[in-house]
């Protein structure tokens, strides 16, 4: 039984070993960031920097950095101009993978941390000041330009080993504090665009996509968006989709999905709904609606491709041997297990059995030794 009991260990050992395991680390938060006040604010004690500027005019803003760790910590931090994602949120984590035509101030360009306080290292128990610079230029246009001042933590050296090893510690944390610069005043009334309609996916599900564009130097919030999407020249809705908020960052765009379910994307002509409302609080922006209907065609090879890339179509490819393994190798590991387990059982019944009847024949043949050797005698 205890060569069993190893074996099984064993087996379990190597089934465990082949896929990594995700450890997360249940520390307690690293470090904390505080805005220092710097004037020009529009609201002083807003725990962002609501910053009213002039066209070039130069600032520079803080943030207090405290280590709150067992250990030295680096943070990293960087600027970001801020976006609209695709799920309908103003992103300040990072920079857009591509900006909107209509944004012509970023964040990102007119704001730097200095050299000094991009790597800034805090001993244990202790706080550093970092300072990013502004310079507005001479030609910016009356609105709002939105970013973020973005803090990472580095990853101490023995993570990053644990990664190299297939365990990876999740165990860095990061803050994002909103920089808002208003110059001169903010815009009056929203504009919100239709720029087109293309097919595609978002998180792997097939959508018919309309891209909506706040061309306003503005955040543009709580907008209530709803979409159908329709056969040309029908009003039967084929496939529908509300979001009941979005809210865009200035001068940024997103694509709002009308998703197909299971539902191949099929070629041919259609129309797409829309019908959009801001119950945004700023004057001038409140009820403000949007509407548009607009015909577009899906051409063979663009439907062929969406759905040969989506998990969703309704014919998921089967999974491979592999694919269950991964999933459940736990399972895998304990039939295995129970297979050794069980061959070790039968092997040793066998041998059992095999002695058993060697011991029969063995004592058969005494017995007939003994018959025939008392025959003798008489």
């Amino acid at each position: 039984m205890k060569k069993i009991a190893l074996l099984i260990v064993v087996v379990a050992c190597i089934i465990i070993g082949i896929f990594p395991v995700n450890v997360k680390a249940q520390d307690s938060t690293a470090y904390t960031i505080q805005k220092i006040p710097s004037g020009n604010e529009i609201v002083e004690t807003s725990s962002f920097f609501d910053l009213l500027l002039e066209a070039n005019q130069k600032k520079t803003i803080q943030v207090l950095v405290r280590n709150t760790s067992s250990r030295e910590i680096t943070v990293k931090n960087q600027i970001f101009t801020a976006f609209t994602n695709e799920n309908g949120e103003i992103d300040y984590t990072r920079n857009p993978p591509e900006f909107d035509r209509s944004l012509k101030t970023k964040m990102s360009d007119i704001a730097q941390v200095k050299a000094s306080d991009i790597l800034a290292v805090i001993p244990v128990g202790q706080e550093r000041v970092v300072s990013a610079d502004i310079q507005v230029p001479a030609d910016v246009s009356s609105g709002v330009i939105l970013g973020s001042w973005h803090f990472q933590e580095e990853k101490p050296a023995e993570e990053e080993e644990s990664a190299s090893q297939g365990v990876r510690v999740n165990s860095h944390y990061a803050y994002s504090l909103a920089i808002k610069i208003t110059i001169d005043k903010e815009a009056s009334k929203p504009t919100l665009n239709l720029l087109g309609i293309t097919t595609g996916m978002v998180n792997y599900r097939k959508a018919f996509l309309a891209q909506l564009q706040n061309e306003t130097p503005a955040l543009l919030t709580r907008v209530k968006i709803e979409g159908r999407v329709t056969k040309k020249g029908e009003f039967d809705t084929l496939y529908e989709h509300t979001f009941e908020r979005a809210d865009f960052a200035p001068n940024s765009n997103f694509n709002f999905p009308v998703f197909l379910g299971e539902d191949q994307i099929k070629a041919g002509e259609y129309t797409y709904r829309i019908r959009a409302v801001t119950q945004d609080i700023k004057e001038g922006f409140t009820g403000q609606s949007w509407e548009w209907n607009q015909d577009f065609t899906v051409l063979p090879q663009e439907a062929a491709q969406v759905n040969s890339s989506s998990i969703n179509d309704g014919m998921p490819p089967t999974p491979s041997l592999m694919d269950y393994l991964k999933q459940y190798w736990w399972i895998a590991g304990i039939a295995v297990s129970m297979l050794i387990f069980f061959f070790i059982l039968l092997f040793k019944r066998r041998k059992k059995d095999e002695e058993d009847e060697n011991e029969k024949i063995r004592k058969e043949a005494i017995k007939l030794f003994n018959e025939m050797a008392e025959l003798e005698r008489k």
